[in-house]
């Protein structure tokens, strides 16, 4: 079976948006079918395993398939956590995978305590295992604003500073020592196609006497104990992100309502979708979206009647996580005091050596390009909307009964017009009562898009679309209710170009540069180049070059060399 086919069995199997089948011991038989086909499993790169407060972790992570180790083509959402010796969770992640891959980063806070972390990642289709099958890897911190907690101990360790090397890929660095604010550059070369195709993440870390342990490597062997189980199943996120509730009412039907999910905002999204017999829907989000202003509502007259809530994320079991002591090599004080103020200065520039944000691309929206677009400052701008839709908006009128507004769209037949309602949305909001948005300034709005004709939409049909955007993208309203919920979900990572200085100018000579991390390329592509620069910082001392990941057929790839940078002897 391929993945189409994978997909259209699971998608057969949740058709019902019910997960009763799953207690059934054919369906958890046949799931685990599924599952030995699927083999994933989740590999996390990061930018060191040893950090001060005030550092940031830096990571990459790889989903695979865990036999092949080729790219999984399966979930398209995974999951990072960092977990505290307490076994709490110190942060969670959601990231959309693109080629089975992604990549995220965290600041470690002052908040955080001496100790040593578990980095966590996985696949919501992971979780239906009767043993844990998340990948795990140690990470060490130090707050050297806090003593170490009682009862934890110290000890010392030596580390490896030996050059790693790859008969198949290597990297070619032109000089291995230089002065500080130097330009660096390095090649990686291979004798392989499948390698130069492979998928990579290249880092320039100091090394110090605070690094604890050994970077761990892929080994290729993973956790292949555990199967699918019957309780609380969790839906693989193979077309992207699920969202999933129920709606409850004390006297209403429950059965094939609409509910609305609304993403507000500059790049807004809605989907329309329809409850099965217990009243559970299941929402995907096909697209990313990082926006967290979500807003999902019943779209049935008597609203008022229902009750909507959101389903939480399923708890990871980490009841079989342990956690190493704290080790540091014997020169780790002074080490720490070095990275301490090199953090602190490096801290205290943030706002011109902030990482920039990847704006991502504004997808069409969910009714194509055919509509009839407005831009307002187009034309004669009105001091209200009712003057707004019919002097602007052709085939839109509005009508006024009892006080209550409502905006009609003329069908593309002149003589014919449905008694269905017209769709209204503002940022991705849908919305029912439009007597609070005619007092809405419009001034604030953007464009319109008008769409004619009978329109269907997941699991409802309008009489064409009304769509209205505003200037900032920041359309609010003052409807309440349990009805309409605005629920805190994890939203998916956002992508950055990491800050790198360039000083072929003078605009950041004056600046101090105190980084440690020199370069963290978290998607190398080596097809494309394999040439990287970059400046060396003001810190002087050894440094280790290293590119990880997979070969094109899924060979596990790590290498690493090592450069130094001297202070330039002063005249």
């Amino acid at each position: 079976m391929d993945r189409l086919k994978y997909i259209l069995y699971l998608a057969l199997a949740f058709s019902s948006q019910q997960i009763v089948f799953a207690q059934k011991n054919n369906s958890v038989n046949e799931l685990n079918e599924v599952d030995k086909k699927i083999n994933e499993s989740i590999y996390i790169s990061t930018n060191a395993n040893s950090f001060l407060t005030g550092e940031t972790l830096q990571y990459k992570l790889f989903c695979i398939d865990k036999l092949a180790n080729t790219a999984s083509i399966f979930s398209k959402i995974a999951y990072v956590q960092l977990i505290d010796n307490n076994k709490k969770t110190v942060f969670a992640h959601k990231l959309f995978l693109d080629k089975a891959t992604g990549n995220g980063d965290f600041f470690i806070p002052t908040t955080l305590e001496t100790g040593s972390y578990k980095l966590i990642g996985y696949t919501n289709w992971m979780l239906n295992k009767t043993v844990p099958d998340y990948f795990s890897t140690d990470i060490y911190i130090v707050n050297p604003y806090k003593e170490n907690p009682s009862g934890s101990t110290v000890s010392y360790n030596s580390v490896s500073s030996e050059t790693v090397n790859n008969s198949n890929i290597s990297f070619d660095i032109k000089n291995k020592s230089y002065n500080t604010r130097d330009l660096i550059e390095l090649n990686v070369k291979s004798n392989s196609d499948e390698f130069t195709k492979g998928n990579y993440t290249l880092s320039v870390r100091k090394t110090d006497g605070f690094l604890v342990q050994n970077k761990a490597i892929f080994s290729g062997k993973t956790n292949q104990n555990g199967e699918i189980t019957n309780s609380q199943f969790v839906l693989p996120e193979l077309r992207g992100e699920i969202i999933t509730g129920k709606i409850s009412s004390a006297n209403a039907e429950i059965k094939n309502k609409k509910v609305a999910l609304s993403i507000v905002g500059k790049n807004a999204d809605l989907k329309i979708v329809k409850t099965d017999d217990q009243g559970k829907f299941i929402v995907i989000l096909e697209k990313e979206n990082s926006n967290s202003n979500i807003i999902v509502q019943v779209l049935e007259s008597g609203k008022e009647d229902y009750i909507i809530e959101i389903d939480k994320q399923k708890d990871v079991d980490f009841s079989n996580l342990t956690f190493p002591v704290v080790q540091f090599n014997s020169d780790f004080k002074q080490n720490i005091t070095d990275r301490l103020i090199s953090t602190q200065v490096e801290n205290a520039y943030y706002d011109v050596k902030k990482d920039s944000v990847i704006s991502p691309a504004i997808a069409l929206p969910f009714f194509g390009a055919s509509s009839e677009e407005y831009i307002l400052d187009d034309f004669t701008r009105f001091p209200n909307i009712e003057e707004t839709v019919t002097e602007i908006l052709k085939g839109v009128y509005y009508r006024k009964n009892d006080n209550i507004y409502s905006i009609h769209v003329f069908d593309n037949n002149d003589n014919y017009e449905s008694a269905l309602p017209t769709m209204i949305i503002v940022d991705g909001l849908i919305i029912e009562d439009l007597n609070e948005f005619f007092a809405f300034n419009p001034k604030n709005l953007f464009k319109v898009n008008v769409v004619r004709g009978i329109y269907y939409y997941g699991s409802k049909s309008f009489n064409g679309i009304v769509s209205f955007t505003t200037k900032n993208g920041d359309y609010d309203t003052k409807l309440k209710g349990k009805f309409i919920v605005r629920p805190e979900i994890l939203r998916p990572q956002v992508k950055k170009n990491y800050f790198s200085p360039d000083y072929t100018s003078n605009k950041n000579v004056r600046i101090p540069d105190y980084r440690h991390q020199l370069l963290w390329q978290p998607n190398i592509d080596l097809s494309k180049t394999s040439n990287s620069k970059f400046y060396a910082s003001d810190v002087s001392g050894k440094y280790e070059v290293s590119l990880e990941g997979f070969s094109a057929s899924g060979k596990p790839v790590f290498i690493k060399d090592f450069i130094e940078i001297k202070e330039e002897a002063s005249n």
